[in-house]
């Protein structure tokens, strides 16, 4: 009978193959033209060799031999990575719509030295995008998507060393491994596996959330509280990197810090007994990282303006005219009931995986606050700095929530739902031997093995969006980007051009760079339901551009909610909408507005 040593090594081997056949799988198999779904379009063979490959990384790391858990916990991470890879390998040209466009021009801009990289309120990842691109010759769309993958590949070595920080077993590493390989953080909503500053920040914190745990117990304890520390130094400049990545991101970092100084400082001066008093104090840390944002961010309109969202919103609930809280929630609820669908079901498919790990910290951190943790204080002690960080941040998810100023408060679900990935995993780690006590190791691990395989695909499934969760994939393609070129380059200056839901100025930021946008001449979009007439965004001649996302997204992902797929077929058929360029995935329009007005059309024009 083989010893567990060499099924271990069989199931390696079966689970590394599986991972090679689900690349090559998909690497065969690349995009040729834009995708609704990247789920649906990547081939099924993928999907079962990666599967193969997970499930096998997990038995193997739960039931295997410990000497190979290293090999199957790489093999977990290399398989999930594959899939947040999944762009990359497909040939996709670009991925993100909307923000990540203007990411890719403030890149451009960059790098033909239109602008300085200090301009940017946030350069972080176009610094490291253009570094990218100097070093390997990447073009700036694939530098930015492997800049994208660096921050995932980041936050599954960080948060499982997290967990092990707050607990120091081999069960915790195994667990917050594939705790880290649900990507909880990605919420589709305001957090994307897409250029996005804010969402690569927030991975990014991952790094300053581990260096503050080693600091506090491990920078030269028996030393001086004020000297300056390895770890110490390394935290301040990674809070100051996070300011360059995302203030945003940085204040909830500052929030972490300050509050755990302030109960230091209370527990020094009340002598409690906890290992808190002997920590490494953060007041320097703190202090530097303060005054960092604040140097960056006080000379930046963009940092005014949101305090500006927020003052009128505080104006408004004086003055008895408050903003509709949420509204932009309340509105894509409404958006949702009209196409049959509902906020519960969306809650059920994006956060619900998430839901399970802010339940067992809630647990946790209950168990921390009755004395049930005693045994291990330093786990009670951290988990009570964590927890503390994590709702000093709920202030500002009132705020942006009260205030309807944008979707921000998603964002910020998104950052704690990093430290319920490490936190939760540190409650399953245990709760094992509870469990166990109970039920025996082997139903113990058997659960465990089970929670995990179902939670993943679970999660994995809105990593992306896609008519699953009421979305398009935000998949950019070639001929999109060179239709748009060709049609901001060729058409008549004087004459605008509009797109569907929303202005196309987005494109002209991503092909040359936003120091060359006109962006009043590009923020023209077609009304809900205009398609059939146009006499509302025509009121003088002009281009309409559309791209087979626009029909995509519009027919399929939001079931027809505003414009339909017998609107986008009639401009071909319509008196005064003439096709000027059309290349699979892009096609514009000339429209003569005296011709759908009824009048003659001019000739002249429309050629």
């Amino acid at each position: 009978m083989a010893s567990n040593g060499t099924r271990s090594q069989l199931g390696l081997l079966v689970g590394f193959s599986a991972f090679l056949l689900a690349i090559g799988s998909a690497y065969i198999s690349p995009a040729t033209s834009y995708e609704l779904s990247l789920y649906l379009n990547t081939p099924l063979a993928y999907w079962i060799f990666v599967g193969v490959a997970v499930t096998a990384a997990l038995v193997i790391s739960i039931f295997g031999d410990s000497d190979v858990r290293p090999l199957s916990l790489l093999l977990g991470g290399m398989s999930v990575f594959s899939i947040a890879a999944l762009p990359l390998i497909r040939g996709y040209y670009y991925i993100g719509a909307g923000d990540s466009l203007t990411h890719l021009g403030w890149v451009r801009d960059v790098i033909d030295g239109e602008a300085a990289i200090s301009e940017l309120l946030y350069p972080g990842i176009h610094s490291f995008a253009v570094l990218l691109t100097d070093v390997t010759g990447f073009s700036p769309e694939r530098s930015l998507m492997f800049v994208v993958l660096l921050f995932v590949a980041l936050t599954f070595a960080i948060v499982p060393l997290i967990a092990f920080e707050i607990f120091p077993r081999e069960d915790t590493i195994v667990v917050a491994s594939f705790s880290a390989f649900l990507l909880l953080p990605i919420n589709t909503i305001s957090t994307h596996l897409a250029p996005h500053t804010f969402s690569q920040a927030m991975l990014f914190s991952s790094l300053g959330i581990y260096l503050f745990l080693l600091y506090l117990t491990r920078a030269d304890t028996n030393g001086s509280r004020f000297r300056v520390t390895s770890f110490g130094a390394l935290l301040v400049l990674v809070g100051v990197a996070t300011v360059l990545y995302h203030p945003m991101q940085a204040l909830n970092l500052f929030v972490l810090l300050f509050l755990a100084s302030v109960i230091q400082v209370v527990a020094r001066r009340r002598n409690w007994e906890s290992p808190i008093r002997n920590h490494k104090t953060t007041y320097a840390q703190t202090g530097i990282l303060a005054l960092a944002f604040l140097l960056w961010t006080s000379r930046r309109d963009a940092f005014w303006s949101t305090l500006n969202a927020v003052g009128r919103a505080a104006e408004g609930y004086l003055s008895g005219a408050p903003p509709t809280a949420g509204g932009s929630t309340v509105a894509q609820g409404a958006s949702l009931s009209a196409i049959g669908a509902s906020l519960p079901e969306i809650f059920a498919k994006v956060f619900l995986v998430g839901s399970v790990y802010v339940v067992l910290t809630g647990i946790l951190v209950l168990a921390v606050l009755r004395h049930r943790l005693d045994a291990e204080p330093e786990t009670g002690a951290k988990v009570q700095y964590l927890a503390l960080g994590a709702l000093g941040t709920l202030p500002f998810v009132a705020v942006y929530i009260l205030g309807d100023i944008g979707e921000l408060h998603f964002r910020l679900f998104g950052y704690l739902m990093l430290i319920a990935t490490a936190v939760g995993s540190v409650a399953i780690a245990l709760g094992l031997p509870r469990l166990a006590s109970g039920v025996g190791i082997r139903a113990t691990h058997v659960t465990v093995a089970v929670l995990l395989l179902l939670l993943l695909p679970a999660a994995l499934a809105t990593a992306f969006p896609s008519p699953y969760i009421y979305q398009p994939n935000q998949h950019v393609t070639q001929a999109e980007l060179d239709g748009y070129g060709q049609t901001f380059e060729l058409h008549e200056a004087d004459l605008e051009v509009a797109a569907v839901r929303q202005g196309p100025w987005r494109y002209n930021d991503a092909i040359f760079g936003t120091e060359e946008t006109p962006r009043d001449a590009y923020d023209r979009s077609v009304p809900s339901r205009e398609i059939d007439t146009l006499n509302t965004t025509f009121a003088r001649s002009g281009y309409l551009a559309i791209t087979e996302y626009d029909r995509e997204r519009e027919i399929e992902a939001y079931k027809e909610l505003r414009y339909t797929r017998a609107e986008f077929d009639s401009l071909d058929a319509r008196v005064g909408v003439n096709q000027v360029v059309s290349n699979g995935d892009f096609t514009l329009y000339f429209v003569d507005e005296r011709a759908i007005n009824g009048d003659e059309p001019d000739e002249a024009s429309s050629g």
